[in-house]
């Protein structure tokens, strides 16, 4: 049986999936640089509301120009002002955090539960399993600004795997809305927590990226991103990789958001659940990623495009969105439906219907996907979801194998 791997284009909610996962994560020590709660720019950590997807366009900088004025930990300055005047005779002066730009994150599964595997002919190929635990993973996250113009956010990650490797994303901010980023960490690339427009299992996961990102909007607002980037045999079971060039895939993602708060200014809109940043918005959205030739191999070599779009907005305490994505060469379809309720500002119901078309079988394998997220503290979580396969039989599967059903209940903590 292969393994499904996610890759997709993002802007609408959501960091890359930070960290690094599928799933996002806050970055404390910006918490600690505005001495301020999660909850300001996360609807519940990691989902991120209005405000912290402008914090975010804003190269991690407060929107509005209001940097200095919530800055609650003075940068350590490296050269004095008047080292700008006789540049370059001189370095150009900057500054770092005056504090560590690191934190904690640990998080994994607290009880496990799988179906058993049958074949067609009642053979077991995989024992019902109820265990806790593992694997247990710690993240140390880094996040901050140097100087006026470059903002970094990140994570050493890996350590349950005796693997451990760095996640990266930095931004240089040319002006307010417009921004360069490099790294192999990009919300424009990875992390599938709302439908976004191009979903689909065939393409890989990306490894180094270069990102163009433009924004606009005191109130809604427009967002265009475009990069490309190198694909990674380090994290992509599917496809096998073939090369590893600097364009290896090539994306371009346009959003509209008709109204609520703006993307670049996190202001303005009305606030349907103002404790968790939730505005009452509604944006569009449009993309396609593309492969180069050699980029694919095996069965997914002849699919060199996939093209899609989605809607996704917010009203009170209900957050929803759904999907559309078009494999060009490989006529596959995939859909996704995301639709979630805050009972309370602490405590989110969900529900997500993914149906991705499966390659080499020609065929869509659906998933629903209840869960049940409690914030215990702004910084503590437990959720439980249990993934429920629509169809009973693999697609893949040669001897007529079952869908395996599965429920996690998984815990969290960041300080």
């Amino acid at each position: 049986m292969r393994k499904s791997t996610i890759a997709s284009i993002a802007s609408f909610c959501m960091l890359p999936a930070l960290f690094w996962s599928q799933d996002s994560s806050a970055v404390p020590a910006f918490a600690r640089k505005y001495q301020t709660s999660c909850y300001t720019c996360h609807s519940g950590f990691p989902n991120r509301n209005a405000f912290g997807e402008a914090f975010k366009n804003n190269g991690y900088r407060w929107p509005g120009g209001e940097e200095e004025d919530h800055a609650k930990q003075e940068q350590t300055k490296m050269g004095g002002e008047g080292w700008k005047k006789i540049f370059p005779e001189s370095p150009w002066p900057t500054d770092i955090p005056g504090f560590a730009p690191f934190a904690l994150y640990v998080t994994g599964p607290l009880v496990n539960y799988a179906d058993q595997v049958k074949t067609s002919a009642g053979k077991v190929t995989a024992q019902q399993t109820f265990y806790q635990g593992g694997p247990i993973d710690a993240r140390i996250l880094f996040g901050g600004t140097i100087g006026e113009n470059i903002g970094v956010v990140g994570a050493f990650e890996g350590f349950a795997a005796n693997s451990v490797r760095t996640n990266l994303r930095a931004t240089w901010s040319f002006a307010p809305g417009i921004n360069v980023g490099f790294g192999n960490g990009f919300s424009a690339w990875t992390g599938a927590a709302s439908p976004i427009s191009v979903y689909t299992s065939v393409f890989p996961t990306s490894g180094t990226s270069t990102e163009l990102n433009y924004v606009t909007g005191k109130e809604g607002g427009f967002n265009l991103i475009a990069g490309i980037a190198s694909a990674t045999t380090a994290t992509a079971t599917i496809p096998t990789i073939d090369s590893n060039k600097i364009d290896d895939t090539r994306y371009v993602r346009a959003k509209y958001k008709l109204f609520g708060a703006g993307l670049l200014s996190g202001a303005g809109g009305v606030y349907g659940n103002e404790y968790v940043g939730l505005d009452n918005s509604l944006a569009i959205g449009a993309g396609f990623v593309s492969a180069g030739n050699g980029v694919l191999a095996s069965n997914y070599k002849g699919e060199t495009f996939v093209y899609g779009a989605d809607i996704a907005g917010n009203y009170g305490n209900f957050t929803a969105g759904v999907a559309y994505t078009k494999d060009s060469d490989l006529k596959l379809n995939n859909y996704a439906v995301d639709a979630g309720y805050y009972v309370y500002p602490w405590l989110l119901t969900r529900v997500r219907y993914a149906n991705l078309g499966v390659a080499g079988v020609d065929q869509n394998n659906p998933t629903v996907t209840p869960s049940v997220t409690a914030w215990l503290r702004a910084n503590v979580s437990l959720a439980a979801s249990y993934k429920l396969f629509t169809k009973s039989e693999l697609p893949t599967s040669t001897t007529g194998e079952n869908n395996k059903n599965t429920f996690t209940l998984t815990g969290a903590f960041a300080f």
